[in-house]
């Protein structure tokens, strides 16, 4: 699988026009092709990177973004690393009284990690069977 067959497989099933309209602009860029094969990106996140960015412009809670703008901070999150980004991993733990709280995950946390991968986690990822939708607004 190449980095545009994989950002199509990603796409499949999304009903956001914008995340469609984005990576439309993305599979055209042949030459990001590597790019786009990088396992620690998906769109969920580069939809939160490109929202977050968002946010920073707003005035008042407003923001206009010109599409030329979007395409180059969804391109460059594909390019960059995710600790270029300043993105950090979370993940959800359960305490002792029921709550959840989110952590981020460390390198140390799991020294079995990139071996065993996720315990339980991916799991409840593979049933479901619908689409889990994003959006950008």
């Amino acid at each position: 699988m190449n980095g545009i067959q994989r950002l199509s497989e990603m796409i499949k099933g999304q009903k956001d026009k914008g995340l469609i309209k984005i990576v439309s602009y993305l599979m055209l860029q042949t030459d990001m092709d590597q790019d786009f094969l990088k396992e620690e990106k998906d769109l969920k996140e580069m939809a939160e990177y490109i929202k977050g960015l968002a946010k920073k412009e707003a005035i008042n809670g407003v923001a206009m973004i010109e599409d030329e703008t979007v395409y180059s901070w969804a391109k460059e999150y594909f390019v960059k690393s995710n600790e270029e980004l300043g993105i950090k991993k979370y993940k959800l733990e359960k305490g002792k009284h029921g709550d959840v709280n989110k952590v981020e995950i460390k390198d140390e946390d799991d020294e079995f990690g990139s071996i065993f991968g996720n315990t339980g986690e991916n799991e409840q990822s593979e049933k479901k069977e619908e689409v889990d939708q994003i959006s950008l607004f």
